[in-house]
């Protein structure tokens, strides 16, 4: 490592200094101070120097992102933080060659789609290579670079200008689907669904054992992205349940979305608890008492859920402007090991109906996890589809706001899609995205603005800027 953890640390002639250090899902951004011990002295201060250093963490070395999507924003990102009077972006991995090429590569073809509305990236690449060797060192490098400036074309083509938006959401409660904004919408949304699993993608869910523990067969995860369980030797299918990791803004695997347990499926989601070091579970299926559909999936007071590695006890129960939260304790039968968990449970339950107590819930549950982020925190609706992955995007959307002043929403329904295929049903439940973060900013007394473009090509769709003037 060539700069310090924390605080200064001397290298040759050089003073580098950590001012800060943000650390999001797929990279993180560091603001280092630099020295030279042996420069005079500025009339007005030191000779420093400020370098911002994006690190790009979700990139193996002679591999490629998982999607282009991510790569896209950083590349975006990361080349724009550069200012006009500043010397060249350094680019590096580890032998500078594979990702360092593929990163150059791409941050010029954008450039020159923008500016030429052309792209060459095979007499680009020859160019480069004159001036250092291998760079882009794989055919999947290779590959991945085009796949990545497609990507970026057709996002930006079906993207929903600024006019488009304020009518889609002005007539979204009587919408004329013969529009053009409207039919410009459908167009956005085919795009942003694309994605549709091959039987390979969903092996593990539909294997016959495993069938029967699914709500749904529309509800179900790929194999990339699904949650494993621990499994039980010689058991078939017993490290499968029907959940899916999903990313935050500061986490690869900030959340779980998950169906409402089976009465069959009890005991796996308390394993998949202890399991991931869940201390966070958001319920937001409406629970029925009175008939298995629905049903309580943790032990009442005074008894205990046991299992063959745990048992789960309710600690207490109390309730808070309407939300109901449950403390609960997921102890060890081998040793001390002990887990607190909190339910917290939607006051509403159609929590897509009421976007302010949506809000309110995920203040709450944020609040909550504040002090427990050790694991991830569990979503689960019905299904685990549309209520669970709106929550877990607009908790995403909110931090990414706060941090940035704007939000990638069409990048993380995407990633969000392409992980749990089926969670956004119809263009109305991609639009209530919008209409959620509309009501957001105004509860905070600022407005959303369509996010300024000046290369005329944004690689992840549409996005939405804060104007607090």
């Amino acid at each position: 490592m060539y700069w310090p953890k924390e605080g200064t640390e001397i290298y040759g002639m050089i003073q580098v200094r950590l001012i800060k250090e943000d650390i999001l899902a797929m990279y993180t951004v560091r603001t280092l101070s630099i020295l030279h011990s042996k420069t005079k002295r500025k009339k007005h201060g030191f000779n420093e120097r400020l370098v911002y250093q994006y690190h790009y963490t979700n990139w193996p070395d002679h591999g490629t992102p998982d999607h282009p999507l991510p790569i896209l924003s950083f590349v975006k990102k990361s080349s724009a933080s550069n200012p006009h009077d500043a010397g060249p972006i350094v680019v590096h991995c580890s032998a500078g060659v594979g990702r360092t090429g593929t990163y150059i590569v791409l941050d010029s073809m954008l450039k020159q789609i923008c500016h030429k509305n052309e792209v060459n990236v095979y007499g680009f690449l020859r160019h480069i290579r004159t001036q250092r060797n291998f760079l882009v060192q794989t055919e999947e490098q290779y590959i991945f670079i085009h796949d990545a400036l497609l990507e970026a074309i057709t996002c930006s083509e079906s993207s929903l200008s600024a006019e488009c938006l304020s009518h889609l959401l002005k007539t979204s409660a009587l919408p004329d689907h013969s529009h053009e904004h409207w039919k410009k919408l459908e167009t956005h949304f085919q795009a942003l669904t694309a994605f549709q699993p091959k039987d390979y993608n969903l092996v593990s869910a539909n294997k016959p054992c495993n069938q029967v523990k699914n709500r749904s067969q529309q509800f179900i995860p790929v194999e990339c992205s699904r949650v494993h369980l621990t499994p039980k030797p010689g058991v078939d299918g017993s490290d499968y349940i029907n959940a899916s990791w999903c990313l935050g803004f500061k986490k690869l695997r900030e959340f779980i979305l998950t169906q409402h347990p089976l009465t069959s499926t009890v005991f796996d989601f308390w394993q998949m608890v202890w399991d991931h070091n869940a201390q966070t579970v958001v319920l937001l299926s409406p629970l029925t008492p009175d008939s298995e559909e629905y049903c309580v999936f943790w032990p009442a007071e005074g008894e205990t859920l046991d299992g063959e590695n745990f048992k789960v006890k309710l600690i207490e129960e109390s309730e808070l402007d309407g939300t109901v939260s449950r403390d609960l304790t997921v102890q060890s039968l081998q040793d001390d090991c002990e887990l607190t968990v909190r339910i917290i449970q939607s006051p509403v339950p159609e929590p897509l109906s009421d976007l302010p107590a949506l809000f309110q819930l995920l203040s709450t549950v944020q609040q909550w996890h504040l002090e427990y982020q050790n694991g991830p925190i569990i979503v689960i609706d019905r299904f685990g589809g549309t209520e669970a992955a709106t929550f877990c995007c607009l908790a995403t959307l909110t931090k990414q706001l706060d941090y940035e002043n704007h939000a990638d929403i069409c990048m993380y329904a995407k990633l969000y899609h392409n992980r749990r295929p089926g969670v956004w049903q119809t263009m109305d439940s991609y639009l209530l995205l919008y209409q959620a973060l509309e009501v957001l900013s105004a509860s905070k007394g600022v407005s959303l603005v369509p996010s300024p473009s000046p290369t005329h090509l944004q690689p992840n769709g549409y996005n939405i800027a804060v104007d607090k003037s």
